[in-house]
């Protein structure tokens, strides 16, 4: 059976559109009962809209450059192979850069690992995947720029400590 054929998959695909209309009838409702607070939600939305359409043209242009340059698994081979600073410095690196869901890092680091990856680069490289590059101009417009700096300047040294602490701890 096809996976468009089973029937969870077909309410899961109309399930954005009954939120969808269940907001646009609660909006209705509410522009009904209180057109003041109608426009005031709707001015927030809108003012909300334009604030972030800049952030998310960064975001798209980050993304597609970083598709267009980077390949997978070119970097995860140069993973396994690097030691010493270098090493330390093309894991953090590649987890700053990975994308995706962490689950499926696990089994090719799992790989890796058994091709010779140090656990504390894995480590590392798991830490690291904490700050994502597309997502920097909406921290930086939400938090501020010190904030951000502050963030990924701690992320970027404890992933490193984290991963060393980790080798230290198993060569225990």
């Amino acid at each position: 059976m096809a996976e468009e054929n089973k029937p969870g998959r077909r309410a899961s695909r109309r399930g954005g559109w009954w939120f969808l209309g269940a907001m646009l009838l609660l909006y209705l409702i509410v522009g009904r009962l209180d057109p003041a607070l109608f426009e005031a939600s709707l001015t927030g939305f809108v003012s909300t809209l334009t604030d972030l359409l800049p952030l998310f043209g960064v975001m798209f242009l980050l993304l597609w450059l970083f598709n267009l340059y980077v390949r997978s698994g070119r970097v995860m081979k140069q993973l396994a192979r690097a030691g010493g600073m270098r090493g330390w410095i093309f894991s953090v690196g590649a987890g700053v850069l990975s994308m995706g869901p962490m689950y499926l890092w696990y089994p090719v680091l799992g790989q890796l690992r058994s091709e010779g990856l140090r656990p504390g680069l894995a480590a590392a490289f798991l830490y690291s995947r904490a700050i994502k590059i597309p997502m920097l101009p909406f921290m930086a417009h939400y938090f501020g720029a010190s904030y951000s700096a502050l963030f990924v300047t701690s992320v970027l040294l404890f992933s490193v400590l984290g991963g060393a602490a980790l080798e230290r701890l198993e060569r225990q």
